[in-house]
């Protein structure tokens, strides 16, 4: 029984530890501050992933338009 009280402990102090160092802002804290400094925000590669796909979409709609043009100018 004192085995089983032992190993509670040690796996309740692990745990423990593993909650207190995921939950800790420090490394987040720093790499956030330096973001803000050269202007960038937590979402700064997804907004340019979206811009670059908006300009994606719009040379396909015109390569598109070009194509039936000339399907229709070939029939």
């Amino acid at each position: 029984m004192a085995c089983f009280k032992k190993f509670i402990l040690i796996g309740f102090i692990l745990i423990s530890g593993l909650v207190v160092t995921g939950c800790s802002d420090d490394a987040d804290n720093d790499d956030s501050a330096k973001n803000e400094a050269r202007g960038d925000h937590v979402w700064k590669s997804q907004t340019d992933t979206l811009k670059t796909a908006k300009e994606m979409t719009k040379k396909m709609q015109e390569s598109l338009k070009q194509q039936q043009q000339t399907l229709e100018e070939n029939d």
